[in-house]
């Protein structure tokens, strides 16, 4: 028994194997579920450490870029030689970058808080209508400017279960999405459709795509495709939704078609406490 916990102790499995009915075995059953339990825990709490150290350095690399221009711009404005008109537009690229870093460090905080548990997430009856409106009220600005028509196909009293304010997060980050990378004078639509087990919400864009190999990738913290690069954002809006909606019971598939627009169909529950 002490080699058994002194083989333990240092963090290896040890061998063998009890098939009599003997208090010997007995006890070495139980330690083979204490070894089985401590090498768990201690692989959980490594790949812990490690997912930690990953989302710091992603934050760190995130932040970065606006801090440096911030400070780069700033020093610009103190030179004396620059026109008016330099002095503006510097003025308006520090505005900007600020911004950038304002809008950074609050969807850092919300991934921050998902991650830590500190966020929590209770469904309950309401009408999807309200939610659904709420996400294309912050959208429609953005779209106006682009001449992006937004549809949507809902039965105003229609009632779900979700968490009205992350949910509403969740559909935002892909409408926003989907006019972030759609063409001047392209369609947003969004449909509402009742199963039996699920509510299903279809956004439907008429963007530039996803490429099929990336589905899974775009769902992935910080993760961004090399043709949107140019195109303002962090890569944890997809992120935040499937973890928001996957906290429901519920998910997320996507289909797409570069250069023909994708579709992200989410997934609601038709109950509260789903299996």
């Amino acid at each position: 028994v002490c080699a058994y916990v002194d083989q333990l102790s240092k963090g290896k499995v040890p061998s063998g194997y009890a098939d009599e009915d003997t208090l010997m075995a007995k006890l070495k059953t139980r330690l083979d579920k204490l070894a089985d339990r401590t090498v768990s825990e201690a692989k959980a709490q490594a790949s812990l450490k490690a997912e930690i150290q990953k989302m710091v350095s992603d934050i760190s690399h995130q932040l970065k870029t606006p801090i440096a221009n911030i400070t780069m711009y700033s020093a610009m404005l103190k030179d004396e030689d620059i026109t008016p008109a330099q002095r503006d537009r510097f003025s308006r690229a520090v505005s900007g970058q600020a911004q950038k870093l304002g809008f950074l460090v609050d969807v850092l905080a919300k991934m921050s808080r998902m991650e830590s548990g500190l966020i929590h997430i209770k469904a309950q009856p309401a009408r999807i209508y309200d939610t659904i409106a709420a996400g294309v009220m912050e959208i429609t600005t953005a779209a106006q400017k682009k001449g992006i028509r937004i549809r949507v196909e809902c039965d105003e009293h229609l009632i779900v279960y979700h968490d009205v304010k992350w949910t509403r997060e969740a559909l935002f980050n892909i409408m926003d999405n989907g006019v972030k990378y759609t063409p001047n004078g392209g369609t947003i639509s969004i449909t509402v459709s009742p199963w039996e087990l699920f509510t299903r919400i279809d956004i439907a864009d008429t963007g530039i795509g996803i490429s099929p190999e990336h589905f899974e990738d775009i769902f992935k913290r910080f993760y961004r495709e090399s043709k949107v690069h140019l195109k303002e954002g962090a890569g944890i809006g997809l992120y935040l939704s499937r973890e928001i909606i996957s906290r429901q019971g519920g998910y997320i598939q996507v289909r797409s078609k570069e250069n023909e627009g994708s579709v992200f169909s989410i997934f609601l529950p038709n109950q509260d406490e789903p299996a």
